[in-house]
């Protein structure tokens, strides 16, 4: 493992265990590059969220200030070694080929190479609602979340995450489940109009996807010019990229 790799997945551990006091998280898990191990001096660490079905918002609306006012958030030109949020989903949004492009070599890679740190046992329905990317492993036992040894499940912060939990339940937790849901979806539709490529994008109250940049067809032909129909390895990725 890179120096810099090992420092971006400490700097990880640091923070992500924080964020088991927000309520309503089912799985937050690392992904992209430092999950693929093609971090660079410049590379930020991607969090894909997994919240509870009618509480995206609020969940989003935690780790985004909980990160902002730890002064770790990526924000603007403040990239390198800050947390991106770009991917939130609820748990009833997990089949992830709803948003597949043709021939997604890229989206299934994704899906097998996250890290979870916190994780109520949802890993298991996520990949099961997304076993259509077993196809492009040369190895479908490839194929998983990678072993919750390599990286700890948190479990402490119980007691804060239940108090958040019962604040916003029920009709004043619907409130302001709403309330977020109009304001965020209208501010993040305005942005997506500003953006060359919105093919990265996705706004709807079950799922937020915020890539700005779409590199899946670019993989995906790059893939194919360099191994053609041949089934994925982590060899052959690393490769790819080297």
């Amino acid at each position: 493992m890179k120096e810099i790799e090992k420092k971006l997945w400490d700097k990880s551990r640091k923070y992500v265990k924080i964020l088991q006091i927000v309520p309503f998280v089912r799985m937050i898990c690392v992904c992209n590059n430092l999950a693929f191990g093609l971090a660079d001096e410049k590379s930020d660490i991607d969090l894909f969220v997994i919240a509870k079905t009618k509480r995206l918002f609020i969940v989003r609306t935690f780790i985004t200030l909980i990160l902002f006012f730890l002064g770790v958030r990526r924000r603007g030109n403040k990239i390198q070694s800050r947390f991106c949020l770009s991917f939130f989903v609820d748990d009833s949004a997990l089949d992830l080929s709803k948003i597949a492009i043709a021939n997604d070599i890229y989206l299934a890679y994704w899906i097998k190479s996250q890290v979870p740190f916190i994780n109520d046992g949802v890993s298991l329905q996520f990949l099961k609602e997304n076993e259509w990317a077993k196809k492009y492993f040369e190895n479908e036992n490839d194929f998983f979340i990678r072993s919750h040894e390599i990286m700890p499940i948190y479990r402490r912060y119980d007691f804060w995450r239940y108090v958040f939990e019962f604040l916003f339940s029920g009709f004043f937790g619907n409130l302001i489940e709403s309330v977020l849901r109009k304001w965020q979806v209208k501010r993040a539709l305005v942005k997506a109009k500003n953006v060359k490529d919105s093919s990265g994008i996705v706004v709807s109250e079950h799922m937020l996807k915020f890539h700005n940049i779409d590199g899946r067809e670019y993989f995906r032909n790059l893939w194919i010019k360099k191994h053609g129909d041949e089934k994925i390895t982590d060899a052959k990725i690393l490769k790819l990229y080297s």
